[in-house]
């Protein structure tokens, strides 16, 4: 009798491990998925983290130009020189600039997150620089943007009855360039109003800001890829 207890005392073992067994195999599978799958994802966003790079390059360029322009126009309020074609062609790059804005491709650290391939980086400062740059940062954009469109609506607006012109867009593929040439034009008196200076110096002001908003983008992607390499 003891001998068949411990018989099937042992057969029992046997299976018992066999299935334990079994389960730590399959869990360590499927931790060596998800670990390849982030690492797969993490090569996707170096990918994606580039293409953001050039794209914040173009709209710190467009910003740049944009407020060159507000310079030129806030020289020529002084001057009051009126029917100038390049006062209309300034003012046009304002208003088709002042609200240009950078906003990061989101989907992998997207997937990354849903994954759970987020919670598998060991890189501590990799995750603090991926939610900053595409949480925090996002946060202060979308409200930078919301106010930024508003007062552009509220800039074009205000300088419809003041300056009157006509553009000849430059079809590009799948866009249109913002550079586009003035045909018509007209200026009025009243475009050199101080309620005209006042919108200029705020559009000013706002594009700094948000050009500040952009320096810490770009801290932000230097640190991110920095970590990137030394997770590698």
């Amino acid at each position: 009798m003891r001998k068949k207890v411990i018989r099937y005392g042992l057969e029992f073992l046997v299976v018992f491990s066999g299935i334990l067994l079994s389960f730590v195999i399959d869990n360590r599978i499927k931790v060596n998925e998800r670990i390849a799958n982030k690492d797969l994802l993490l090569n996707q966003l170096t990918v994606a983290l580039n293409e953001d790079r050039i794209q914040l390059e173009v709209v710190k360029s467009a910003l740049d130009n944009c407020l060159v322009s507000i310079d030129s126009l806030l020289e020529n309020h002084s001057r009051r020189n009126l029917n100038t074609k390049s006062v209309a062609s300034h003012f046009s790059n304002v208003s088709a600039r002042m609200s240009i804005s950078f906003f990061p491709q989101k989907s992998i650290y997207n997937q990354l997150i849903n994954s759970s391939g987020f919670e598998l980086i060991e890189n501590e400062e990799l995750k603090k620089g991926l939610t900053d740059y595409y949480e925090h940062l996002s946060e202060r954009n979308n409200s930078i943007n919301i106010k930024l469109d508003q007062f552009n609506q509220e800039f074009d607006y205000y300088f419809i009855p003041h300056i009157n012109y006509v553009t000849s867009l430059n079809q590009l593929d799948n866009s249109v360039d913002l550079s586009s040439s003035i045909s018509i034009y007209t200026i009025h008196d009243s475009f050199y109003q101080n309620a005209s200076l006042g919108y200029l110096t705020n559009a000013q002001k706002r594009i700094v800001f948000y050009q500040e908003l952009l320096k810490k983008y770009e801290e932000t992607l230097d640190q991110v890829f920095d970590e990137l390499g030394d997770n590698n």
